[in-house]
């Protein structure tokens, strides 16, 4: 049987820390739109009180949640024994994005996450930190999930992105961070909805009219070709 409560209990939060992968999901208000979900890991999962959990948010190829916070706020995240006892356990919440260079993600960040992040190299991976005020926490059994083992962290990412520019982080925020797959905008510090948009319906006019004025110019083409021979 599933159990429901309000806040997270002390033993809630000591098996929260052991945990090396949790899922984060989030959806947008359209209902036609897209329904997201992201598995996470680096120990990047802080509790800050018995209501509120913040998570380090990392560099990727889209913005989905931090698009679907700015739209709704609404997250829910997920975390499951690989090992030991089985449980699964959900955190039904409110997000709040806070990017470098806010009050709120400075303190946050100084005070959970500067002893491992604070590498320049390291912090090229840091995008945000998700706040989140947690107003349900539902719990259930987990006998289905199966037993895995824990090896290591994949260094990959963080290794990729450390070798980057600025100019080339700039550059990939603009082209993959605007806007989720729905075209919902992240707001991101360095992006401009507007601007994109604009290029996007610019190459979409174009995308629809090149058939167009390649099926003409084809035709212009046959019919003087049939003039030509209609005169010999």
């Amino acid at each position: 049987m599933g159990s429901f409560r309000t806040a997270l209990t002390d033993a809630d939060k000591a098996w929260i820390g052991k945990q090396k992968v949790y899922f984060v999901a989030t959806a947008p208000l359209e209902k036609d739109d897209h329904v997201n979900l992201s598995p996470k890991g680096y120990s990047s999962m802080h509790i800050v009180g018995d209501n509120r959990v913040i998570l380090l948010d990392g560099r990727g190829s889209g913005c989905e949640t931090i698009s679907h916070l700015r739209e709704n706020k609404r997250i829910t995240v997920m975390l499951c024994a690989f090992d030991g006892p089985p449980r699964i356990m959900r955190l039904f919440g409110n997000g709040t994005v806070h990017e470098p260079g806010s009050t709120q993600f400075e303190e946050l960040f100084q005070e959970h996450y500067a002893e491992d992040w604070n590498d320049p190299n390291k912090f090229k991976f840091v995008r945000s930190i998700i706040d989140i005020q947690v107003h349900l926490v539902g719990q259930s059994c987990g006998y289905a999930v199966p037993f895995m083992e824990y090896k290591s962290d994949r260094k990959t990412l963080v290794e990729h992105l450390g070798k980057k520019t600025k100019e080339k982080l700039d550059t990939s925020r603009i082209n993959d961070n605007t806007f989720s797959i729905d075209g919902i905008p992240s707001f991101l510090d360095g992006t401009s909805p507007g601007g994109v948009a604009a290029k996007r319906k610019a190459n979409s006019i174009v995308e629809v009219l090149l058939p167009w004025v390649g099926g003409a110019a084809l035709g212009a083409s046959v019919a003087a070709a049939v003039l030509k021979s209609a005169s010999k």
